[in-house]
Order: C-alpha cells, then sequence, then structure tokens
C-alpha cells in the first residue's frame, strides 16, 4: 500500500463544490451515428481554481469569460468538450464549456481546464 493512497479518500472532502459534468455517448442505430447526450457524474465533489480574468475585454455582447482548471477524483473518464456544471458552496452555479480532456498525472486527483463564457 502506497503512503499516498489516503490522498484519495481525504483530498475530496476538502472541495465544497459540487460538479455535474455532461457528455455525448455515439448510437449507431439502423447504420446511422448518432451522438446522444449523457450526464457522466453528478453531485460530484470538486474544487475550481480561476486561472486569470481580464476585466478590459469587453465586447458589444458584454461577455463574462475566463479560464478556471477543475480539480475532481481520479476514475472519471472527462471527455474534451464536456460541458460542466458546477455548483459552489454559496448554491451559485456556474456553466463552463470547451473543457480539455483531463490530466490524470497526479495521485490524489485529476485537472482539467475550461473556459466559462456566457453572455453577461
Amino acid at each position: 500500500m502506497s503512503l499516498f493512497e489516503g490522498l484519495k479518500q481525504v483530498v475530496p472532502r476538502l472541495w465544497f463544490d459540487k460538479a455535474t459534468i455532461q457528455g455525448t455517448k455515439k448510437v449507431v442505430k439502423n447504420h446511422v451515428t448518432n451522438n446522444v447526450p449523457i450526464t457522466i457524474v453528478e453531485n460530484e465533489p470538486c474544487k475550481v481554481i480561476l486561472k486569470g480574468q481580464s476585466a478590459g475585454t469587453q465586447t458589444i455582447f458584454g461577455t463574462d469569460k475566463y479560464d478556471a482548471k477543475l480539480l475532481i477524483r481520479n476514475g472519471i473518464n472527462i471527455p474534451a468538450g464536456a460541458v460542466i456544471l458546477v455548483t459552489d458552496q454559496n448554491g451559485n452555479v456556474t456553466k463552463y464549456k470547451r473543457s480539455s480532456m483531463g490530466y490524470t498525472g497526479y495521485y490524489s486527483h485529476q485537472e482539467l481546464a475550461m473556459i466559462r463564457d456566457e453572455k453577461a
């Protein structure tokens, strides 16, 4: 047993945000392939880290755009392009899109980059 085995159980207890991750699954019916929406995980403990916000980037549409990282447990197969809904500890829901594929190189968690890009 590794000395780091306990990290897998302890680290998610420090995260108070909850993630619902949605992706797509290929379904073949009558020789036609379609992508159908699926929920990969729901109410999964996670932590969002903001990478950068820029108040000076304004457009006519008034977008609310910034980069962020999601920390979440290993063992979840998160495809690139998944839609991620994060509910913070205060009950606020934020939608992220254009996510990267999860990087699972850490023993206690995986990280993925994502972008919040919504009209204000």
